[in-house]
């Protein structure tokens, strides 16, 4: 496929969705990048239009403005929270789960291809963790939408630059970075991972899928992969 794409990232004030959109901007494959979120990023490009409101009502929203204008051929949910952040965990899951598979369904519906969502390690359905049981649900979920492509990425603790201090991740940030160039192998799906090296690895399997060299319709990427990432 040699035609430019469109892509929506979804959080993209995030720490990597941030990295995301820059990326995608950067890119010759893109001809259009719109985010999707409560505010606005503090930036400008030619190829950068935002959309911003009540996430509450995000079916109306990509429909009254991405899908009427462009199709889009891909989706970066980089969208996610803390129970803390939240303050309840009902208000959790309505932000980690019932926003992404409602944008992942309208998306579906006018003719996404992949979707690429942010999970975490250690997620699964079934898990006594509620962070972790909410993750899984999600991807189970995304699964049975069927796309094209779903690609789904389960970093460990997120490390860089953030608008919102997290004290639990700048810590356990911190000292993983100091043992981080004498670890390697297994050791690397525990590390802290660069928020940037994540929103490279969700840009580079999107680009295999559209270049035609990746068959995988569903794949899981895990933290250790993320780290050792290469386009």
């Amino acid at each position: 496929m040699n035609e430019k794409r469109t892509a929506l990232v979804f959080g993209a004030t995030g720490l990597v969705g941030g990295h995301c959109v820059r990326m995608l901007l950067a890119s010759e494959e893109y001809s259009s990048v719109i985010t999707l979120g409560r505010r606005k990023l503090n930036l400008a490009h030619s190829k950068l239009s935002q959309i911003t409101g009540n996430l509450d009502n995000i079916e109306s929203l990509l429909k009254d403005s991405v899908v009427a204008g462009k199709t889009v051929s891909e989706v970066f949910c980089c969208l996610g929270t803390t129970i803390k952040k939240a303050k309840s965990k009902s208000a959790f899951k309505h932000i980690d789960y019932d926003y992404p598979m409602a944008v992942a369904k309208v998306m579906l519906e006018y003719g996404a291809k992949h979707f690429c969502v942010i999970s975490a390690v250690g997620a699964s359905p079934t898990s006594h963790f509620f962070y972790n049981k909410i993750k899984g649900e999600l991807e189970r979920d995304l699964t049975e939408l069927n796309y094209p492509f779903l690609t789904i990425m389960r970093p460990s603790v997120l490390s860089g630059d953030r608008e919102e201090f997290r004290l639990a991740e700048s810590l356990t940030g911190a000292v993983g970075n100091l043992f981080k160039p004498i670890v390697s192998g297994a050791l690397l799906e525990v590390m802290p991972v660069e928020g940037s090296q994540v929103a490279l690895a969700m840009v580079g399997e999107s680009e295999r899928i559209f270049k035609g060299s990746r068959y995988q319709n569903s794949l899981v990427i895990t933290s250790r992969q993320i780290q050792e990432y290469k386009i």
